[in-house]
């Protein structure tokens, strides 16, 4: 399985930005670090909207609200998992993996927000056979 992509990630934001579905996921406003591994990612929802992708130093992270951070193999199994269909959840994911990191009301948003989060990473998988 590959690397944690800015190219793909940027990807997943056009993807769920032209995706009426998305839409109706409801108004998302939150600033979600990723960090798969070393590489450090930014991806902020503003409205009905992935506003903005933009990879980070892990120094900048104080800027997010939350963040998943998860190892290779934990990325490989969510994203696989993502891709079949047989996979959980962010949420549920998070239950057994500890993967979301946030203080108690951060982890609040989180779980307002996750449904939307969950259909930024599907898109996400679905450029995962592409190349990065």
């Amino acid at each position: 399985m590959s690397v944690l992509s800015l190219r793909k990630l940027k990807k997943a934001q056009q993807a769920v930005n032209e995706d009426s579905h998305f839409r109706h996921l409801g108004n998302v406003d939150v600033k979600m670090g990723v960090k798969v591994g070393k590489p450090t990612f930014l991806v902020s929802f503003e409205g009905f909207t992935c506003h903005s992708v933009e990879k980070i130093a892990a120094s900048e992270l104080r800027e997010s609200d939350f963040l998943i951070e998860m190892d290779s193999d934990q990325w490989s199994r969510y994203i696989k998992g993502c891709q079949s269909g047989s996979g959980g959840n962010l949420a549920q994911f998070d239950a057994s993996e500890y993967v979301v990191k946030a203080d108690p009301r951060m982890k609040l948003d989180f779980l307002r927000y996750h449904t939307s989060i969950q259909a930024f990473f599907e898109a996400y998988a679905q450029l995962e056979t592409s190349p990065a």
